[in-house]
C-alpha cells in the first residue's frame, strides 16, 4: 500500500493533541459543604481528571482518536496497486509496419507491442470481448469480438510484422464502424506511429487510448530509391539514401551483381540529410543488382534493396509518317539504329513491338502498342475539340516511371491541340489550358498521345534533357521492358508479364520467406498481390522461370522516430503508458467507516458508555 498525499500524513500529530485534551486536569475551587449527598456527579468529575483516570473509564476517546486517524489517512490518499480489469469491449489495433521491427527496445518494437496486448487479453474481465485488428499497408480483421482468451492469444502469437508502409487512418476508421455496434467500448492503437498518420481528425465516439513503442533517440539509415536506367551501352544505377538519426553517420554503400562486389562508396552524411549517388556503366544483362549499406541501425529492412536486371531483346520500333530527325534520333541513341524502322505511311504491319505515328493517322489503327506524335486530328477512340496556344505546364505525375528522371519545369510550347479521351486514357502532363500528355492502356494495348509538336519551330521539347529520357521511358513502357524492371514497394500489387507461357497455367510464385502461392496467369499476365516482404520473388511454371524484386522504399517508414500525438475526434491524443497496473485508492472506504464511527460515538456519548 502507498500514499498519494504522503505530505498529508504529518496532520497525525493531532493525535497526541486529543489525546492531552483528555489528560489535563481541570482547575477547581475547593468548597466545604455540609453533605456530600447531592455531589455525587461531580466527586465523579473530580476523579476522571486525575491523571489517566478518564483515558481508563472513557470509550469516546479511542473512538475519537480512531476517527482522527481514518480522516487523515483519507486525506492522503492511501492505494493498493492491482492489475486491471476491464469491462469494456476492446478493440486493439496493432500496428505489423516495417518501422515496427526497429530494435531501439527489447526485442523489437512489435515483440513489445504483442506482450502487451496479450496483457491487455488477461485483464479482459468476464464477459468483456476483445477484436483485434492488424494495421498494416491495408487493415485486417484478424479476430472478430471474443472473450475466449485463447483464442485470443493463439492469434496475436501467430501475428508477425511486415515490411510495408503502416495505414493507419484506415485501420482508425475500421475500429470506428465496428465500435458503433458496440454497447461499451475502447480502442486501444499499440504502434510506433511512424507511417501513415491521420492528417485530418477522425470522428470517434468510442475512447481512444494510443500506447507508443519506442525511443525518441534513434539511429537509422536507409535507402530511399533504387532505380536503374536501361540504355544502349549499358545501366546507371541510381541510389537515394537519407540519415534519419540525430548525429552524423559514417558508412560505405556497396553495389553487387548476384554475390559479387562491383563497387563501393565511402559517404559521411550529417542528420536528416538526403544524399543521391550513381553507378555508372553497369555492364550486366541478366542477374539481381543489390545496394547494401554497410551500417548497423535499429533498422536492417532498409540498408539493402534490389533489382532483376532481365535480358532484353532489341525492340522492334516503326515511324510512320512524317519524318523528325529528333524524335528519331532519341530513339536511335537509346535502342540502336536496328531497332528503328520508318515509313512515309503505314503498310499495315503487325510485326512491330511500338508504332510512332508522326503526324499521321491511319484509317485503321493497328492492334499494336501506339505512340502518337502531333496527330492533329481525330482517333479511333478520341475526339480533337481545338488547338489552344501557348499552354503553360503546370505539373506532371512524377510518381509514373514514365517520368523517371524528367522535369518538364523548362517546357515551353507555342501551342496543344485539346482532346476529348475515353476514361482509360490518363492524364500524364498537365498545362493550364489543356493535358499535354495522355497515356493509358485497353484490352492488352498501351497507347501515348502527345498533342504538340516535336520541333524546335514550335517548341523547345526536343531541345531540353527531358527529350530523350522521356522518349527512352516512352518505349520501354510500350515494348513492356518495364514489366520486371519497375521497382515496386512492398504492399503493392505487382502485374507482370511472364515470358515463356504456355497457356494460362497456374504458376507457383515463392516469397523471400520461403511460402509459396499459386496463381492462374490471364493471358501471360501476373497478378499478384502477397507482396508485404522485401526480398526476391521466384516465379515458376511450365516452361516459365522468372524473378521479381520487392523493396521498402519508404522514407516514412525508415523515419522510426515515433509520435507522440494522433488527432482523432478534434482532440490530440497523446501516447500513454499501458495502464496494466493501476493504482485502486482506498479514501472512500476510509470515509465510510469514519462516519460509521462517529455515528458510534454519539451513541456512545448519549448513553454514557464507560470502560
Amino acid at each position: 500500500m502507498g500514499f498519494l498525499n504522503q505530505n498529508l500524513l504529518f496532520l497525525l500529530f493531532l493525535i497526541p493533541l486529543l489525546l492531552l485534551l483528555y489528560i489535563l486536569r481541570l482547575r477547581r475551587k475547593i468548597q466545604v459543604v455540609s453533605s456530600n449527598l447531592l455531589w455525587e456527579q461531580d466527586i465523579e468529575d473530580v476523579k476522571a481528571n486525575t491523571l489517566f483516570q478518564r483515558l481508563r473509564k472513557n470509550l469516546l476517546l479511542p473512538l475519537q482518536m480512531l476517527i482522527l486517524t481514518l480522516i487523515i489517512l483519507a486525506i492522503a490518499r492511501p492505494f493498493v496497486t492491482g492489475a486491471v480489469s476491464t469491462d469494456k469491449d476492446i478493440i486493439l489495433i496493432i500496428d505489423i509496419s516495417a518501422s515496427m521491427k526497429a530494435t531501439d527496445i527489447k526485442e523489437n518494437r512489435f515483440e513489445s507491442a504483442k506482450s502487451s496486448a496479450i496483457k491487455i487479453v488477461d485483464g479482459l474481465s468476464r464477459g468483456a470481448r476483445m477484436t483485434v485488428i492488424r494495421a498494416g499497408f491495408s487493415p485486417t480483421i484478424i479476430s472478430g469480438p471474443t472473450s475466449d482468451k485463447v483464442v485470443l492469444k493463439e492469434t496475436l502469437n501467430k501475428t508477425n510484422p511486415s515490411d510495408t508502409s503502416t495505414n493507419l487512418t484506415d485501420a482508425i476508421q475500421m475500429a470506428s464502424s465496428l465500435a458503433k455496434d458496440m454497447r461499451r467500448s475502447e480502442i486501444i492503437i499499440l504502434s510506433d506511429g511512424s507511417g501513415d498518420l491521420p492528417k485530418n481528425s477522425i470522428r470517434i465516439d468510442s475512447p481512444v487510448r494510443f500506447v507508443k513503442f519506442g525511443r525518441d533517440e534513434v539511429n537509422n539509415i536507409g535507402i530511399t530509391n533504387f532505380e536503374v536506367s536501361n540504355g544502349f551501352s549499358g545501366q546507371q544505377v541510381f541510389l537515394s539514401l537519407r540519415n534519419f538519426s540525430l548525429k552524423k553517420q559514417s558508412f560505405a554503400v556497396e553495389l553487387y551483381h548476384d554475390k559479387d562486389l562491383i563497387d563501393v562508396r565511402k559517404l559521411n552524411l550529417l542528420p536528416q540529410e538526403r544524399r543521391s549517388i550513381i553507378f555508372n556503366d553497369i555492364s550486366y544483362n541478366e542477374g539481381i543488382l543489390t545496394a547494401l549499406i554497410d551500417a548497423k541501425d535499429d533498422l536492417m529492412i532498409d540498408n539493402k534493396a534490389y533489382y532483376i536486371l532481365h535480358k532484353l531483346n532489341e525492340p522492334k520500333i516503326l515511324i510512320a509518317g512524317e519524318s523528325n530527325i529528333f524524335l528519331e534520333k532519341a530513339i536511335e541513341t537509346t535502342f540502336g539504329k536496328t531497332s528503328l524502322f520508318k515509313e512515309k505511311s503505314y503498310a499495315g504491319s503487325k510485326d512491330y513491338d511500338v508504332i510512332v505515328f508522326s503526324k499521321f493517322v491511319p484509317d485503321v489503327i493497328p492492334e499494336s502498342n501506339i505512340m502518337f506524335v502531333n496527330p492533329d486530328t481525330d482517333l479511333s477512340f478520341a475526339k480533337l475539340l481545338s488547338r489552344k496556344n501557348k499552354p503553360n505546364i503546370i505539373s506532371w505525375d512524377k510518381s509514373n516511371q514514365l517520368m523517371r528522371f524528367v522535369d518538364l519545369s523548362e517546357l515551353r510550347l507555342s501551342f496543344v491541340n485539346d482532346y476529348s479521351m475515353p476514361s482509360w486514357m490518363k492524364s500524364l502532363v498537365e498545362s493550364d489550358i489543356a493535358t499535354t500528355v495522355w497515356y493509358g492502356e485497353n484490352n492488352g494495348r498501351r497507347s501515348i498521345v502527345i498533342p504538340f509538336e516535336i520541333r524546335p519551330e514550335t517548341s523547345n521539347f526536343p531541345l531540353i534533357p527531358a527529350f530523350p529520357i522521356f522518349t527512352s521511358n516512352a518505349i520501354n513502357w510500350l515494348a513492356r521492358r518495364d514489366s520486371y524492371n519497375t521497382n515496386k514497394k512492398t504492399g503493392e500489387p505487382i502485374q507482370l508479364f511472364v515470358s515463356g507461357t504456355i497457356g494460362d497455367q497456374i504458376v507457383t510464385t515463392k516469397k523471400p520467406d520461403g511460402r509459396e502461392i499459386k496463381t492462374r496467369l490471364d493471358k501471360g499476365r501476373l497478378i499478384f498481390n502477397d507482396t508485404d516482404e522485401a526480398g526476391i520473388y521466384q516465379i515458376t511454371g511450365k516452361g516459365i522461370s522468372d524473378e521479381f524484386a520487392i523493396n521498402l522504399l519508404d522514407e516514412s517508414e525508415s523515419n522510426v522516430k515515433p509520435s507522440d500525438i494522433i488527432k482523432v475526434s478534434e482532440q490530440d491524443i497523446h501516447s500513454s503508458g499501458l495502464s496494466l497496473i493501476s493504482n485502486r485508492e482506498l479514501w472512500t472506504f476510509l470515509i465510510f467507516i469514519a462516519l460509521m464511527l462517529i455515528a458510534l460515538e454519539w451513541w456512545v456519548y448519549h448513553r454514557r458508555i464507560l470502560v
